[in-house]
């Protein structure tokens, strides 16, 4: 996930920042060669990070596991997906407008707010009776120390947003991506350190 963030954010630095890392990295050989080989490995760690919980789990369990998985790749395939899209809009050859990136970046953060906030949600309502969880554990209810716990790099990039409106200041939007994906993160670091028997509880 971090990966994709700094291939992002990178990305932005690039289109906006020319100044400061020169024109031509964003079509240059050497960039793409690099960010299709780290997509290679997100997709591959995807995998690693999914295989076992969708092959063990059962029922509403393993549906709920493959909707993960399918959300992870779909999130470290944005690289991919912007290379698509910038080979069908011939921006390559053509550099882009500033509206059209613009309208790249709003569906971008969209499309990661659907994976992020709204596939859960349904993950939740998939399994709630068959995991017995009462509504207390609803990700709806309201708990605010967990909110902010939980989604404290989407308030950071809310606020960053805000300090970026009312000063101007395109670089720090280059931060955007690492503070999204560093939220995409959260499950598997927590999972990475707390570790439990059982499956597809990322």
């Amino acid at each position: 996930m971090m990966i994709i963030g700094a291939i992002l954010s990178l990305m932005m630095a690039f289109y906006f920042l020319p100044e400061i890392f020169g024109e031509g990295n964003l079509v240059s050989r050497w960039w793409w060669e690099i960010v299709l080989n780290l997509q290679i490995l997100s997709l591959a760690f995807m995998w690693f990070c999914h295989h076992n919980r969708i092959l063990y789990a059962t029922g509403w369990w393993r549906f709920r596991a493959i909707l993960h998985f399918g959300t992870g790749v779909v999130s470290v395939s944005y690289p991919i997906g912007i290379m698509l899209i910038s080979a069908y809009l011939d921006w390559f050859r053509e550099t882009p407008a500033v509206a059209e990136v613009y309208g790249l970046v709003i569906g971008c953060i969209a499309l990661w707010a659907i994976g992020n906030f709204v596939v859960p949600v349904i993950a939740w309502l998939m399994v709630k009776t068959e995991a017995g969880q009462d509504k207390a554990a609803s990700p709806t209810a309201f708990r605010p120390r967990i909110w902010i716990l939980t989604f404290w790099p989407t308030l950071l990039a809310l606020l960053l947003a805000l300090v970026i409106k009312y000063t101007g200041s395109v670089g720090l939007g280059t931060l955007l991506p690492v503070l999204l994906y560093l939220q995409g993160a959260l499950p598997y670091f927590r999972k990475a350190r707390h570790a439990s028997p059982r499956d597809s509880d990322i």
